[in-house]
């Protein structure tokens, strides 16, 4: 027995890993999808350094090395406060600010001294690294340890990371996170998309490569490739996303969906007052949250008045996540500056959830068969709200010229009429029919990529051909000129005919007239 236990130890420990994991987007939104995984691979044996604003902080997991940046997070709060109550940027405007705000604190994050000694430790080794796959600068870590790297997402990857790795993106079939089309588009809409799609690969997408060129050769050095030959190197990508709320899309081998609750944990109960109070609510209750990101607070005075008029005149119990005292809130509005999402979304008693359409929210949502009304304010927000609406699960608002009726009656309408609830619920039940979690998928294939080295064999083809192969502007060319040529041909046939037949017209008058 002790023999064979050894031989155990040993096959475990072979097979064992050093993983790097960097997360630098300072949103929990962002890291919930990533903290699982990295959970799972520690406990399977693997040791797993983590670069991370959210670290886990769970002292059992003592495979688990956490490089803390949550000191970065009240810059990203103030940004996002500043965002709030100013007027709405387009997606361009939005896309363009957010990478040159991430840039700047991406600089930041990688001179932070834990990060700079990593990055100098010319002792330190990785198997793997598994990175956010949203910004170009972190891939240098796969460089600089020369190791196989897996992108991964919290949400659905957008046209240009599926064209990064060689997976077909249609601007019509599938338009950008940062448009909010939902998925059926007027003609007006798809040519936006085209547009859009056109500037990033045309213009957007080499500004921000240079941009980040900066940060790289800072921290890395200049003999670093270039961003958009390392994202190149991805061995598979990890979206959060799912064929049944997303839109289906063809998807290359290097491509795993690992959304459908991957992030979700297992039910807690809640604590004892809140408990209580939700259990009191007979007529029901409103769990409203604006989301780890956008805060309630941030509303201008006028929106949360307007909201709060509107909760006083609903028969409900509010539940609200606001990070402030309310002095002039209505009796029945309860607010706090946290609250356990999963769990109260899990309580029998709910009726709606007001959300501002971030997608591990929704998906909480959906998998509680909870209805949902939608105000989004940026990113993919608009973008996943045009979905719930699409798909029945609920109503949107604009927060920027909310109506106190409109507000009261979209919010009535979605806990009254069951059809909301029941398209959830069928939803629901197709999303979990599937032979293995999202969690499950990343762990098999992290350790499908650590057990070949890389998945260099999945890599796409539409990689290794230039862009006029791809639209097939090289066959249409030949076609083109095939065509061409044999209706000149045909065109000089038939005036060489044409000419032949008047000449012996002629002739034969000739004779005619000669013989006469």
């Amino acid at each position: 027995m002790s023999i064979l236990f050894k031989l155990c130890f040993l096959v475990s420990a072979a097979s064992a890993a050093k993983i790097l994991g960097v997360v630098l987007t300072p949103s929990y939104s962002h890291q919930i999808v990533f903290k699982p995984l990295w959970r799972e691979l520690s406990l399977r044996g693997h040791q797993v350094t983590t670069i991370t604003t959210h670290p886990i902080k769970d002292r059992r997991l003592v495979n688990l090395t956490e490089i803390d940046l949550s000191s970065f997070l009240n810059q990203s709060s103030q940004h996002i406060k500043q965002h709030i109550g100013v007027a709405q940027k387009s997606f361009l405007q939005e896309l363009q600010h957010f990478v040159i705000t991430m840039t700047g604190l991406m600089d930041q994050q990688l001179d932070y001294a834990p990060v700079k000694k990593l990055i100098n430790d010319k002792e330190a080794q990785f198997d793997l690294l598994i990175v956010e796959y949203l910004w170009g600068t972190p891939l240098a870590f796969a460089h600089r340890f020369n190791c196989p790297f897996i992108g991964m997402l919290s949400l659905d990857g957008s046209n240009r990371v599926y064209k990064r790795i060689g997976n077909p993106a249609h601007s019509s079939l599938y338009p950008d996170q940062m448009l909010p089309f939902g998925n059926e588009l007027s003609l007006s809409q798809r040519v936006v998309s085209f547009m859009y799609d056109l500037a990033f690969d045309v213009y957007f997408e080499e500004t921000f490569a240079g941009m980040e060129r900066k940060v790289v050769e800072k921290h890395f050095g200049s003999d670093c490739p270039h961003i958009p030959n390392l994202s190149r190197n991805i061995s598979m990508l990890f979206v959060d996303s799912d064929p049944i709320f997303h839109h289906n899309r063809p998807l290359v081998p290097a491509v795993v969906q690992i959304g459908g609750g991957s992030h979700r944990s297992v039910p807690k109960p809640l604590p004892k007052e809140l408990q209580s109070v939700l259990d009191k609510a007979t007529n029901g209750f409103i769990y409203f949250s604006l989301g780890s990101n956008v805060k309630s607070e941030f509303l201008p005075d006028h929106t949360i008045d307007l909201i709060l008029e509107v909760f006083a005149e609903l028969p409900y119990t509010i539940l609200w996540k606001f990070g402030e005292e309310i002095t002039n809130k209505p009796n029945n509005v309860i607010i706090s500056k946290w609250l356990p999402q999963e769990d109260v979304l899990r309580h029998p008693n709910i009726k709606l959830f007001i959300t501002q359409g971030g997608l591990q929210s929704m998906d909480e949502a959906i998998f509680s068969h909870v209805p949902m009304v939608g105000i989004p304010f940026f990113g993919d927000q608009p973008y996943n709200v045009k979905k719930l609406v699409n798909k029945g699960l609920g109503l949107e608002l604009n927060y920027q010229n909310l109506e106190k009726n409109h507000f009261k009656e979209t919010i009535l309408e979605v806990i009254n009429n069951p059809r909301y609830r029941n398209t959830i619920k069928k939803l629901a039940e197709l999303a979990q029919d599937q032979p293995m979690t999202g969690i499950e998928k990343a762990v098999w294939w992290t350790e499908y990529v650590l057990r070949h080295k890389g998945a260099k064999h999945l890599r796409s083809p539409l990689l290794d051909i230039p862009w006029y192969q791809y639209l097939l502007l090289d066959v249409i060319g030949v076609l083109l000129s095939v065509f061409l040529v044999t209706l000149f041909s045909i065109v000089f046939m038939m005036r060489s005919l044409i000419r032949l037949i008047a000449r012996s017209k002629l002739v034969v008058k000739f004779e005619k007239k000669k013989s006469s």
